[in-house]
């Protein structure tokens, strides 16, 4: 009978599988305390995004995923607080497959004189045109890759910041490019400790309906495989009014959901051009509403204009800027 063990046993282990074993175990009480010693990562943006996590930012075109791109890069690399969290500095690099070198001059300047000052750890990298961007190996997208992944290293980056996805993958629609794509993204983020955030456009969406995840490039594919995802709604509040809401979170709960968006204004303030971020209230403020209701709240500031109010008093009373009020009582 213990020979028949034995020899069961053997048969066992000659059944196992030759390859490598890529998983770690241990008890849960054992992760728990391995856990217990890790640092709490540091808040990047408010409680949307932190210290190590990858995220997506996405909205439709034109609507300022650029402007809070770098508006987030800035903050980040002056350690300067965003949502009222404290934060360090990091080194931020900002991959900008968007705009031209003088777009971007002028988008942070008043003139060629008056430009705005950003910290030294805040390092913007665009594609070099004198270099051959054809290779017999690689695609062009797989040359980005390479290509960001060298920057990250030889800068000693802590935050990534890519704009946008469409310089990573032809199509991201698809799941199996998008899994690809997050891999290597994911990769680069756990090996070297990077945190990272990926800007995406939206296909044609109806503006006047709540965003959703599976407005993402048309396909929740991406949104699965990153921590954290949130967007930038445009409003019927004006050209310039904007609201940003969480879709997803990971590590921590949503704070910044439909019923508590972030109402913002893109101003333009000592060559700096941002979103103004003016409090919260719900997204269905922001969505189409009747012909009535918009010109009720037009009349209802020109009322309050009447009592002695000031553009600033009525902007607090309807959540919009002084700025927005001020086109609403031209209208009257």
């Amino acid at each position: 009978m213990e020979n028949k063990k034995a020899n069961s046993k053997n048969s066992q282990g000659n059944d196992m599988p030759n390859k490598r074993n890529i998983l770690t175990d241990k008890t849960a009480n054992e992760w728990l305390e391995i856990g217990s010693r890790i640092i709490d990562p540091k808040p990047l943006f408010g409680n949307i995004w932190h210290q190590g996590e990858v995220g997506i930012l996405f909205s439709n075109t034109g609507k300022g995923k650029s402007i809070l791109a770098v508006q987030l890069a800035d903050a980040i690399s002056k350690g300067n607080p965003i949502l009222g969290e404290n934060t360090d500095k990091y080194i931020v690099l900002y991959f900008d497959f968007e705009l031209s070198t003088k777009a971007f001059q002028k988008r942070y300047s008043k003139s060629n004189t008056e430009l705005y000052s950003f910290s030294p750890n805040f390092v913007r990298i665009e594609i070099d045109r004198g270099e051959n961007s054809e290779d017999e190996k690689l695609s062009f997208e797989q040359l980005i890759i390479n290509s960001i992944t060298i920057q990250a290293l030889k800068n000693n980056a802590e935050v990534l910041i890519i704009d946008n996805i469409t310089y990573l993958a032809a199509s991201n629609e698809k799941s199996h490019e998008a899994l690809e794509l997050m891999k290597i993204i994911l990769k680069l983020s756990r090996e070297y400790s990077i945190s990272i955030l990926l800007i995406a456009h939206t296909p044609k969406r109806d503006i006047y309906s709540p965003i959703q995840l599976e407005d993402l490039a048309g396909s929740k594919a991406l949104s699965n495989f990153v921590d954290i995802c949130f967007c930038i709604g445009e409003s019927v509040k004006g050209d310039n009014i904007r609201y940003i809401k969480q879709l997803k979170n990971r590590n921590y709960p949503i704070e910044y959901g439909q019923e508590n968006v972030i109402n913002c204004e893109i101003e333009k303030e000592n060559s700096f051009l941002k979103f103004n971020m003016m409090g919260f209230g719900g997204e269905k403020e922001h969505l189409q509403a009747s012909k009535t209701n918009e010109d009720k709240r037009i009349l209802e500031a020109q009322s309050l204009k009447d009592a002695g109010k000031t553009n600033t008093e009525i902007a607090k009373t309807f959540g919009v800027s002084p700025r927005t009020i001020g086109r609403w009582l031209k209208l009257t």
